[in-house]
């Protein structure tokens, strides 16, 4: 959610002493906006109520000047393969729910998650602040 408040350091003020927080945000380096450059996906994901994107770079910024301590920032893909696929084939969100994960596998899903780990590219990134 901190991509959609003005003042995203506010975060800070809300842990207590030794306290943890998880985020997860939208990665900026998605690989439908950065890879595949996908039209329909920017137009999509470039709304008015995003005030910020984050890179694991900018995430990582972000704690510290918040005086957070940063645990770790990971990319993780939330949106498996089918929906990629659909977003590049009709410029839409859902595949998964079209084509009923016939092609999301287990085994393919984690390759896919990992290959897109490996570039910076994953839809979605963790990140695990502390109180220090």
């Amino acid at each position: 959610m901190i991509e959609h408040l003005q003042d995203p350091i506010i975060l800070a003020q809300l842990l207590k002493e030794n306290g943890k927080m998880i985020v997860e945000v939208p990665n900026a380096n998605d690989a439908l906006l950065t890879i595949f450059k996908n039209k329909s996906y920017q137009d999509f994901i470039y709304w008015s109520a995003h005030l910020y994107y984050f890179t694991p770079n900018t995430l990582r910024k972000l704690g510290e000047k918040a005086g957070l301590k940063v645990d770790f920032v990971k990319g993780i893909q939330r949106y498996p393969f089918s929906n990629n696929l659909y977003w590049l084939a009709f410029g839409k969100p859902a595949g998964e729910k079209e084509w009923k994960n016939f092609i999301d596998d287990a085994l393919f899903q984690k390759n896919w998650e990992s290959t897109l780990a490996s570039l910076g590219a994953t839809d979605t990134l963790i990140a695990c602040f502390r109180a220090k």
